[in-house]
């Protein structure tokens, strides 16, 4: 008789996200501490993160391209698994399974993870399509609080939803994300002490409003000059790419600026930056700067709602600019280009992001729950 303890984890797919990342380190973290552990997914479309699960990891496939089409194949699994927790990384999932529970009297718990800066998502559902605009928007309003608990990336976060949802403040909580086991193995094997910089500055992420791509090209513009020999690498792929080179050509430097496209692997362009750059207009916890730290390359970042305030350490291991302060984000660039930065004080910065520590607390959420 199995007397392991069961999770099901739940998410849309192992595309290159972040969600994504944190959703494989923790099932593999569950099944690494004797757990038995289901990942259900809705597709392998862009399957970046497959290869990094874990074989003790059981992927379940529903093969639907959307949330709204998996109801069917979901209580299917349920039934058939007899599926007493899910863990959830996507408010369509979560709002999804709190309705099928209401609906089908499911014996679950569902804990779910809060993927972004709440009340601005919400907002900005509001300029997206009809379906989210007036379906998933109103469903997550009426039905997201209904969940048993909600994990927040960062105390922001949490202070929003509560914000939104007051009734939330007993059942939700912080918990940093992790640093992902890939960039750790990484570190363990190698020693970053005697990388030799190159003349660039890194921006990760979709090509999309959210991540304002444009500002980290007029603030390079701005100090280009200066710096006649830096770059400015930007790696990832969205609707905005054509936009965005437009805005490099308009402001004259756009035979410095390289658009990298989506990588797997990020680490060789982290390690031989001089700085990450965060323009973003609002953020979750970005894994960005967390991995930008650890791999010893200090970062700059506006003070956006969300987590970058509780990651950056001004001159320990960057810089943290007033929100949307061109002229701030230009001077503190040029300050971190003229610093030393002390890599044991990068590494100690995100200690709380030490996947052992983070997946002691996820556990000892789901345990309430058993």
């Amino acid at each position: 008789m199995n007397s392991k303890k069961k999770i099901t984890l739940f998410i849309s797919s192992l595309s290159g996200g972040g969600s994504e990342s944190v959703c494989v380190s923790i099932a593999n973290s569950f099944a690494n501490n004797n757990w038995q552990v289901d990942l259900v997914v809705l597709n392998l479309h862009e399957e970046v993160y497959l290869g990094r699960l874990s074989d003790k990891v059981n992927l379940i496939v529903l093969n639907v391209n959307h949330a709204r089409y998996c109801a069917l194949a979901l209580l299917k699994y349920i039934y058939k698994k007899k599926t007493k927790i899910i863990l959830v990384f996507n408010y369509e999932l979560a709002v999804l399974l709190v309705i099928l529970r209401f609906i089908f009297r499911l014996n679950i718990k569902i804990i779910s993870r809060n993927i972004n800066t709440l009340s601005i998502k919400i907002k900005k559902f509001r300029q997206q399509n009809f379906w989210t605009r007036y379906v998933v928007r109103n469903l997550i309003k009426y039905f997201y609080h209904k969940t048993d608990h909600i994990v927040n990336q960062c105390d922001a976060m949490r202070n929003d939803l509560i914000s939104y949802f007051p009734k939330l403040h007993r059942t939700s909580s912080t918990i940093y994300n992790p640093l992902s086991l890939h960039i750790l193995n990484y570190i363990k094997k190698n020693n970053l002490n005697f990388i030799k910089k190159k003349d660039y500055l890194l921006c990760v992420g979709r090509l999309e409003k959210q991540k304002a791509f444009h500002i980290a090209i007029e603030v390079f513009a701005g100090i280009a000059n200066k710096f006649p020999h830096l770059r400015l690498k930007i790696v990832g792929k969205g609707s905005l790419e054509k936009e965005l080179r437009q805005k490099a050509h308009d402001f004259n430097v756009a035979s410095r600026v390289d658009f990298e496209g989506f990588r797997k692997d990020i680490i060789p362009y982290y390690l031989y930056a001089n700085a990450t750059l965060l323009t973003s207009i609002y953020e979750g916890y970005p894994n960005v700067l967390i991995e930008s730290i650890a791999l010893n390359t200090p970062v700059v970042s506006f003070d956006c709602p969300g987590g970058p305030r509780e990651i950056i350490k001004n001159g320990v291991n960057g810089y943290l600019v007033e929100n949307l302060d061109v002229n701030d984000f230009k001077k503190k660039i040029s300050n971190l280009l003229q610093t030393k930065f002390n890599f044991e004080d990068l590494k100690i910065s995100i200690k709380k992001n030490d996947i052992k520590k983070v997946f002691k607390q996820y556990e000892d959420i789901v345990n309430l729950f058993i």
